[in-house]
């Protein structure tokens, strides 16, 4: 026998180890687990994927909550001694000497503030005895209606803080800017300013195009005060029934 060669033992060492690698390899491949690198080596292992939605819908809230409902005068009659009396629901009590004989002290107004989450502008409509004549009778009664933010005010009850800031300033037209009370005939009657109330209504804040009072709660609100004058000569019985008021809120959603 002829001796057998290096080479030919290093070449038979290396298909030996090329063998064993290939073997290997192989064994692992069919166990079917799958490594970092995409290999698969265990066999029976199960893959599953799925998905998860969230869904989340914001919407606009047009909203407006009067926090003072009712403005009770009560009921009473004007001093002999006088020609009129004179009252104001914030307050201002007999603004005519003692000529309020037995009516309420009435101190706070109709308190209108933005509950929703959208910016609104606000108006009023009137039902029932609505002109000062059908109200009071007399000569020369008064029946008259102001808005004013609550920030000047500074009335309580407010559903949120009390406000801060001057409310209704969202739009600061030369017009609209503030608190106002307008209509075709009424414009720009400025924040805090009597105007006589009429049965059709008027904006107070803003109006179809314009939505000037915020949702932010520290500039939401305002207060809206009536005035009455109660001439000597006003009948019994006038003013028995109610006058209500509607307020709308509008906004652009």
């Amino acid at each position: 026998m002829k001796d057998i060669s290096n080479k030919t033992i290093v070449a038979m060492l290396a298909m030996a180890v090329v063998i064993t690698v290939l073997g290997t390899f192989i064994s692992i491949n069919k166990l079917s687990l799958t490594n970092d690198l995409g290999f698969s080596f265990l066999t029976g292992a199960a893959t599953s994927s799925t998905t998860g939605v969230t869904n989340l819908t914001i919407t606009s809230q047009t909203s407006i909550t009067n926090q003072v409902n009712s403005i009770e005068f009560g009921s009473g009659y004007v001093n002999a001694s006088c020609t009129a009396c004179a009252m104001d629901s914030n307050g201002v009590h007999n603004q005519t000497a003692n000529c309020c004989i037995s009516f309420y002290n009435v101190i706070q107004g109709f308190l209108l503030e933005n509950t929703g989450n959208i910016n609104i502008s606000v108006n009023y409509t009137c039902l029932g005895n609505c002109s000062p004549r059908e109200l009071l009778g007399g000569t020369n009664p008064t029946f008259q209606i102001k808005a004013t933010s609550n920030f000047v005010a500074n009335q309580s009850r407010e559903f949120s803080a009390a406000d801060t800031a001057a409310s209704c300033m969202a739009y600061s037209g030369a017009v609209l800017g503030g608190w106002n009370i307008t209509n075709a005939t009424v414009v720009n009657n400025p924040e805090a300013n009597y105007t006589t109330v009429i049965r059709t209504g008027m904006w107070l804040c803003g109006n179809l195009t314009h939505f000037p009072l915020d949702f932010k709660n520290s500039q939401d609100a305002g207060v809206i005060d009536i005035n009455l004058s109660i001439p000597e000569d006003a009948p019994a019985g006038y003013g028995v029934t109610n006058v209500t008021f509607i307020f709308w809120a509008t906004s652009a959603g």
